[in-house]
């Protein structure tokens, strides 16, 4: 397989180069995905009693599925980056998957607190690991999610008492 020409040089090229249209797409996927957390948190204080129960489960499982998600994250980027992945990776990607979940077990007035602060502390993981992996471009991204996502969750959990 041929060397590419810059590369030959010693200038350094991404793996893959995205192009704008994909990037603008990725991006609207992201701020779309919140959209479910924010209309649920917002039903929380709009339904009768009687609905309560089910949109704070449903606020609860979509929240504990991104975290999940988030942490899922990780594997791919400990997958793409071969034998020399940090372990790091793998044990968050783990460890984000089972607190999701735990976050969906817990009662919704404790679950949506605790979650909330999972999308803050997988942020944080993030910010440190990301510009690393090469994807520090999606960071200001993923702060207006995680921004999204904890006051949903904290709105919810407010709603649910």
């Amino acid at each position: 397989m041929p060397t590419p020409l810059l590369a030959q040089w010693g200038v350094s090229i991404p793996d893959r180069i995205l192009p704008e249209h994909s990037r603008t797409f990725i991006r609207a996927i992201a701020y779309l995905g919140t959209i479910p957390m924010v209309i649920m948190a917002l039903l929380m204080w709009l339904v009768h009693d009687e609905l309560h129960g089910f949109v704070a489960a449903a606020l609860a499982s979509y929240g504990g599925i991104v975290v999940a998600f988030l942490g899922g994250i990780h594997w791919g980027i400990g997958l793409r980056s071969g034998v020399n992945a940090p372990k790091l990776h793998f044990i968050w990607g783990a460890f984000a998957a089972f607190a999701g979940w735990f976050g969906v077990l817990m009662h919704p007035a404790a679950g949506m607190p605790f979650l909330a602060l999972m999308f803050v502390i997988c942020y944080v993981v993030d910010d440190r690991t990301w510009e690393r992996a090469g994807l520090s471009e999606w960071l200001t991204v993923r702060f207006h999610a995680t921004v999204l996502a904890v006051m949903s969750c904290l709105a919810g959990a407010a709603g649910s008492m």
